[in-house]
């Protein structure tokens, strides 16, 4: 009787791993319990949240909203009552106790949902020439040239990727960004479009798109805000990007924070460490390097600062642009940017860089007292003093105060939901009459790669003024483009290194890169070309 039973088993097993389909009804099956709570609580809004975390357990695309909040699925779950969150709890923590082999991994997920809903969340952020302030308060600036993980989760539904060009010998700027926003795919370019085309900084899935309404909804359950040249990206489960536009009067670029919750037992690495709530190994945990003893220009208190040798500042400093960037390097098979015909991530590598490290002690004290003032005129303080002082003396960067990220559920009483809701990337249609705009275009639509295109309102857009080092206003006329539908959602390769956990150690060709920080140019028309594969999701 044992051996036909393990053998049945093993049969079920098997049947389960070459059916998927299989294997997700069950999990639906198993999760039944937690969509009666759910839908107990809001038959509307509870049916949607419980069907969207089902469609996220099995990275397939969240069903249409139907009611008229525009929040994601962890935005939602955070407005459970605290009753029916531990009702719900209960039923999680029955689910994942009692999880087949094959939809375990689901029941983790939700697990890690749930744990988020009571989870105070930490920032980390790389800005100006570009400084990183890790999720743990470790602070240094990070003087090199090429793309970068700047911050990853071991699950493989999270994932930050940075862009550093140089603008000069000695400086460095983040002009792009692209994120695995759980299996989309999100980019920003501040310079250096992919695919020649000017008319916006955003792709979605490969896609230029143009924001024409303040929000836009993922596929998979994550959400596009755009205000003030502020992108805000926030993941279903609860992760939040901000990247802000800016110029220093050379180049444009990005200042980028990064809000995550270390508290639901979701591991991270990258650029801005670990967030084990330890400042001291952010710069070790996964290198097995042998890190110079000066620690971080903003580390040390001003008596400590004054102690410390130059040369040990500049030791340190070339310690990060070479061995501990060298950890962190995407390959062309990792990367998440598009690039043009002939480009990959190798493209904008330059590991001789920089030619020379700068420091706050090569300054004078009048220079850094100006600065100083500069710095607390623009509500800098704190940690983020030194790395401002540093931006104004060297580059004349106007001070950039560590951002708030607005929380989207604070304040918001959920009403009952009347008649026909139906909420998309169209806006909000009430008893099938659209509420936000009536002439049937949709709010946001990809641009294509045509050339010249313009927009269908007013819209104010920075320039950048080289000669005078300031910016300026001017709008730019834009009319209606055709619609052009976005790409299916790709599937982000969550294996190797990005599934472990664990940095990819590859040495990139000794050739010398061909630069693009200057703003070159590719013949008009070319289509973006992508590198990585398309590879299924690993668990988690």
């Amino acid at each position: 009787m044992k051996q036909i039973f393990t053998s049945v088993v093993g049969l079920v097993l098997t049947f389960s791993a070459i059916n998927p389909c299989w294997s997700q009804d069950r999990f639906a099956e198993e999760f039944a319990p937690v969509k009666k709570e759910l839908t107990d609580w809001d038959p509307v809004r509870g049916e949607w949240l419980a069907n969207s975390m089902v469609a996220m357990a099995q990275h397939e695309a969240i069903p249409t909203r139907t009611f008229p909040e525009n929040l994601t699925p962890m935005e939602m779950l955070r407005l459970v009552p605290p009753v029916n969150q531990d009702a719900v709890r209960e039923q999680i923590n029955g689910g994942q106790r009692n999880a087949s082999e094959t939809s375990a991994p689901h029941w983790d997920l939700m697990h890690t949902m749930m744990s988020r809903t009571g989870c105070s969340p930490r920032q980390g952020r790389s800005y100006g020439d570009p400084h990183l302030s890790s999720f743990d308060g470790a602070s240094y600036s990070f003087q090199t040239v090429g793309e970068f993980v700047m911050a990853r989760s071991r699950s493989g539904r999270f994932e930050v990727q940075s862009r550093q060009q140089a603008q000069s010998d000695d400086f460095s700027l983040n002009t792009a960004i692209a994120m695995n926003v759980d299996g989309d795919r999100v980019a920003i370019y501040a310079m250096n479009k992919p695919d020649n085309n000017s008319q916006t900084a955003l792709r979605i899935n490969g896609e230029a798109m143009t924001m024409e309404r303040d929000i836009y909804f993922l596929p998979r359950g994550g959400t596009i805000r755009y205000s003030n040249r502020s992108y805000v990206i926030t993941w279903p489960t609860g992760e939040v990007v901000k990247a802000e536009m800016r110029g220093s009067g050379v180049m444009s670029f990005i200042n980028v924070s990064v809000q995550i919750y270390p508290c639901s037992g979701e591991q991270y690495d990258g650029l801005l460490g670990n967030a084990n709530g330890i400042d001291r190994d952010d710069f070790e945990t996964g290198t097995g390097m042998n890190r110079p003893a000066y620690m971080s220009f903003s580390s040390f208190g001003n008596d400590q600062m004054q102690q410390a040798s130059n040369e040990m500042e500049k030791e340190y400093l070339a310690f990060l642009a070479r061995d501990f960037a060298h950890v962190w390097r995407i390959t062309p098979m990792t990367s998440l940017f598009e690039y043009l015909p002939g480009e990959s991530t190798l493209t904008y590598t330059d590991e001789r860089f920089p030619r020379v490290h700068r420091t706050l002690n090569d300054l004078t004290p009048n220079q850094q007292a100006t600065a100083r003032k500069a710095c607390e005129e623009n509500g800098v303080s704190g940690d983020d003093m030194k790395g401002c002082i540093y931006d104004m003396a060297y580059l004349n960067i106007p001070g950039n105060p560590r951002p708030a990220i607005h929380d989207q559920t604070s304040g918001l009483t959920l009403g009952r939901v009347e008649g026909v809701v139906r909420n998309d990337n169209n806006g909000v249609v009430i008893n099938s009459v659209k509420q936000e705009r009536g002439d049937g275009t949709p709010i946001a639509q990809p641009l294509g790669q045509q050339q010249g295109v313009e927009r269908n309102a007013q819209k104010e857009e920075k320039v950048v003024a080289p000669q005078t080092q300031q910016t300026q206003e001017r709008p730019v006329q834009e009319k209606p483009v055709q619609e052009k539908p976005v790409q299916a959602p790709i599937q982000i390769n969550t294996g190797g290194s990005r599934g472990s956990g664990t940095p990819t150690n590859t040495t990139p060709t000794n050739t010398i890169p061909q630069n693009r920080g200057g703003g070159g140019t590719a013949p008009a028309g070319t289509a973006p070309v992508r590198t990585t594969p398309t590879v299924k999701p690993g668990k988690g």
